[in-house]
């Protein structure tokens, strides 16, 4: 921290994996829950009767589909398991002409299939190149930064920083900096870290959804800064004792009508 620095700056380092990749690895998981969990509507859809052995074939494109994703996804630099992606495109061509030959009256939609087949091959061979290219070590660490203006100086916010959000910082690397707010409407506090969750992108995702990560803790740590430094209170009531929190917001559910009153 800038005037008083409490952890040391880190190098932030940019993720290989990118957001085409990212898209790759959840289109796998989606389309292979489909194949796994309905086989003999996905058969239908492709052109197939869905008889015999049909459905214990899509089933296991969908394993297939599942394991490249939840690959690509939790690893740094997943060039291997995109090409496998190529592969597998490859086969799906292979196993809907066989399809097209044996059910003749469904080729219009078998075709369909194929021309959606070849539509994700282009960019599954695309960032196959793409990563291939890249050299060194594989690189998973993302720049995440979180900003809020406190109308107060640095000094004082300085010294109001509880115990909890300083090991929190400690704890993940991260670095607190200041910067004078445009127009001297007080002082920008911008927290800075190196996202590399365990599993990559599913890891990430189980955070968020449990409300464990990050981003949501320090979201709600730098809000209650501000309220505590600009107003004397956290904001609080009956619904929210220990004032509003983010990760609260996951765990709501939809307002439901109260019970009608016994008469």
């Amino acid at each position: 921290m800038e005037g008083g620095a409490f952890v040391a700056v880190r190098t932030v380092r940019a993720k290989d994996r990118d957001s085409l990749a990212n898209f790759l690895g959840w289109f796998s998981i989606g389309l292979g829950t489909a194949q796994v969990s309905m086989p003999r509507a996905m058969c239908r859809l492709v052109g197939s009767a869905g008889k015999g052995s049909a459905p214990r074939v899509m089933r296991l494109m969908g394993v297939r589909e599942i394991a490249q994703g939840a690959a690509i996804l939790s690893r740094p630099r997943p060039t291997t398991w995109v090409w496998s992606r190529v592969a597998g495109d490859a086969l799906d061509l292979s196993l809907l002409g066989v399809v097209a030959a044996r059910n003749p009256k469904r080729r219009l939609r078998t075709a369909f299939a194929i021309v959606n087949v070849l539509g994700v091959a282009v960019p599954d061979i695309f960032e196959s190149l793409h990563l291939g290219r890249k050299q060194g070590e594989p690189r998973s660490g993302m720049l995440v930064r979180k900003a809020i203006t406190i109308r107060k100086p640095q000094n004082e916010i300085e010294q109001s920083i509880g115990e909890e959000l300083r090991q929190r910082v400690q704890k993940h690397g991260a670095v607190i900096r200041y910067a004078e707010a445009p127009g001297g409407r007080g002082t920008e506090v911008v927290v800075e870290w190196t996202e590399d969750p365990p599993l990559g992108e599913i890891g990430a995702l189980a955070s968020k959804v449990s409300g464990n990560d990050l981003a949501t803790q320090l979201a709600d740590d730098l809000r209650r800064l501000k309220q505590r430094l600009e107003t004397g209170e956290v904001v609080r009531s009956d619904a929210v004792p220990e004032g509003h929190q983010l990760a609260r917001h996951l765990k709501q559910q939809p307002a439901q009508p109260m019970e009608e009153a016994a008469r």
